[in-house]
């Protein structure tokens, strides 16, 4: 895990910064921690006990951020003296300043950290802010952990772990709450007309054998179609899953892999103009006029196997399947290294095929198996990936 402290008391911390599809936002509570409110010390698993790992290891097309703040300034709720809407303003100019917007945003939270991300969200749509304006707009889904979205459940909360309030305040903010009433109602108007998974888990454990903080309706956030599911856990343990077959577990990492599908399949349609590698270049002699103009044509039946091989896997994976990106990656990076490594420098200025080949193998095929190892390429399927070129009339092998 790194990350940097960015104030005196506000933390952010990546979990997993990469190239990716989505990021993912994890904003603790009343009492929380960046890291603690996340960590089970029960776990077994490979990862550790801190299972925000867990999900950066089982979707790498994801990033994983955690915040840390004062949680103190919900205790502001109770005594009507209302700090949320600073802190929340705070926030997004720390994830404004960080680019955040960019791609969607999912976050996690758990109690408290929930009223956080809807306020949030609510001072950013607000906002003449381009910066925020774009957070707003990138929210992809929220998961509640235990959220009191009713007055008569924060005041449940705040009695539980904040013992300095009096009862006087506690019990007025249950019996009147317009701020979160008010938070709520726009909350709803948010996600009306968007396309924002939003799902909630509550407890079905009395926290210290004392009170079940956060019941059903309590947890419900109001939004059609989003579910409230039960977990076997209190208010401290439900946001920290002992392993992967822990039901907070299955059920975030399984909304996230779909939001993940879709937002590659998405950023795969909206990133670059197609190539076409698939489709006829300019110089449309031929395969075997091209081998033989290049004293190659004894390499003809080789090729023409190769580029057929490679073709029957490429057109079977349709136009816009990831796995179909991922060969149109491969192609380009073939062309690429083919036309400044070996075509311009060695081809034009005559150099032998003995050169030539001898270069292909070092400058192409070698690095880009290397490059696509992963995706179980090897040196024949870079081969075979510059035969199709050949074939398609996007590379030659003699000079102009």
């Amino acid at each position: 895990m790194s990350g940097a402290q960015l104030s005196g008391t506000f933390h952010f911390a990546a979990v997993a910064k990469r190239e990716c599809c989505a990021d993912v936002i994890f904003v603790h509570g009343l009492t929380g921690d960046a890291v603690e409110t996340w960590t089970c010390s029960a776990s077994s698993e490979a990862e550790g006990n801190y299972w925000p790992n867990w999900l950066s290891a089982d979707l790498p097309s994801l990033s994983f951020y955690t915040i840390g703040y004062p949680a103190g300034v919900f205790a502001q709720w109770a005594k009507k003296e209302m700090n949320l809407h600073e802190r929340a303003k705070s926030t997004l100019e720390t994830l404004a300043g960080y680019s955040f917007g960019d791609k969607p945003i999912v976050f996690v939270c758990h109690s408290l950290g929930g009223l956080l991300v809807k306020q949030m969200l609510r001072t950013a749509a607000e906002s003449n802010d381009d910066g925020w304006n774009r957070i707003a707009d990138s929210c992809a889904g929220i998961y509640f952990l235990a959220t009191p979205h009713t007055g008569s459940s924060l005041a449940d909360l705040l009695k539980t772990f904040v013992r300095r309030l009096t009862s006087v305040h506690v019990d007025k903010l249950a019996m009147e709450s317009p701020e979160l009433d008010d938070l709520n109602e726009s909350f709803r108007m948010y996600c009306h007309g968007r396309k924002i998974d939003v799902c909630a888990y509550y407890e079905k454990y009395k926290t210290h054998n004392v009170a079940l903080v956060v019941d059903k309706r309590s947890a419900d956030p109001g939004v059609g179609g989003a579910p409230a599911i039960a977990v076997d856990a209190d208010h401290l343990t439900i946001c920290k899953p002992t392993s992967r077959h822990d039901v907070v577990y299955l059920g975030i990492h399984r909304r996230l892999k779909k939001l993940a599908f879709e937002h590659e399949d998405r950023a795969i349609g909206d990133a670059f103009a197609s190539d076409d590698l698939q489709e006829r270049g300019e110089d449309r002699r031929t395969l075997l006029e091209k081998m033989a103009s290049a004293n190659r044509e004894h390499e003809y039946m080789f090729a023409n196997e190769s580029q057929n091989r490679f073709a029957r896997e490429f057109f079977q994976q349709g136009l816009i399947t990831r796995k179909s990106q991922l060969h149109n990656n491969l192609l380009a990076d073939v062309e690429q290294y083919f036309q400044s490594l070996i075509y311009h420098p060695l081809i034009c200025t005559g150099a032998n095929n003995a050169v030539i080949s001898a270069a292909i193998l070092r400058e192409v095929i070698e690095p880009l198996s290397f490059k696509y190892s992963a995706h179980r390429a090897s040196t024949k399927t870079i081969m075979n990936a510059l035969y199709f070129l050949t074939e398609r009339c996007h590379v030659r092998w003699d000079a102009p």
